[in-house]
């Protein structure tokens, strides 16, 4: 489960301004060796979470801080995960790269192309674009997508920004930047991302709230060399 929950999480940076209101958007998405997930991400303020349909774990961005929540054994383990990547030596905290877990992301676009058609998506009616690009392993890949300006996936996306730049420390990935400038935002990218719900309500405010201390790697680690 950790493995595909990582893989997840990675997705979720390929498919990542603050101030936003409240929203949630549901979507598929292909994250490389787990197959094609399903996610519901949420958001109140800057606070982002996201679910993983299946699985008894979720990631929440609040506060500058990206943390995993994870569900085992009746046991709820959050991990402040700026930590568990900076952990020196140790493969526990080395986070798979996504070229390691097989997911495939744009490294250089080409080509924006609109070809005048129009789609409806969720409710949602955007325009269908060409969009030729370079993958993480220097393949020219060509898609299809449904772009929209619509607030609340521009604020879903803004957010998925400043969770990849949390997370890494690095730029969020060439198209989200090229969406950004173009004020668009995707319904749907190829076969490889579909929204299939927009909504206004992030839910209950608990559900920002962490629901036990961060594990505190440190202490753990000292414990390790006495």
């Amino acid at each position: 489960m950790i493995r595909a929950f990582a893989a997840a999480m990675l997705a979720t940076l390929v498919t990542a301004s603050t101030g936003q209101a409240e929203g949630r958007v549901s979507f598929t998405a292909k994250a490389g060796e787990a197959g094609e997930l399903t996610m519901t991400e949420r958001w109140v303020g800057s606070a982002l979470r996201t679910d993983i349909d299946g699985m008894d774990a979720y990631m929440l961005m609040r506060d500058d801080t990206v943390y995993s929540i994870i569900a085992m054994a009746g046991q709820i383990t959050v991990m402040d995960l700026s930590e568990l990547k900076d952990m020196p030596g140790s493969a526990a905290g080395q986070a798979p790269s996504q070229d390691q877990a097989g997911v495939v992301f744009p490294e250089k676009i080409e080509t924006v192309k609109e070809i005048g058609e129009t789609r409806e998506i969720a409710g949602i009616e955007g325009d269908v674009y060409e969009i030729e690009w370079i993958d993480n392993s220097g393949q020219a890949q060509t898609d299809t997508a449904v772009l929209a300006d619509d607030s609340k996936l521009l604020e879903h996306q803004s957010l998925k920004m400043d969770l990849i730049e949390t997370m890494s420390g690095d730029a969020p990935n060439t198209l989200l930047v090229e969406l950004e400038k173009r004020g668009l935002a995707a319904l749907s990218f190829g076969d490889r991302f579909l929204v299939t719900k927009v909504g206004d309500n992030g839910g209950p405010a608990g559900d920002f709230e962490l629901p036990a201390e961060p594990m505190d790697f440190g202490n753990m680690m000292n414990m390790g060399n006495q």
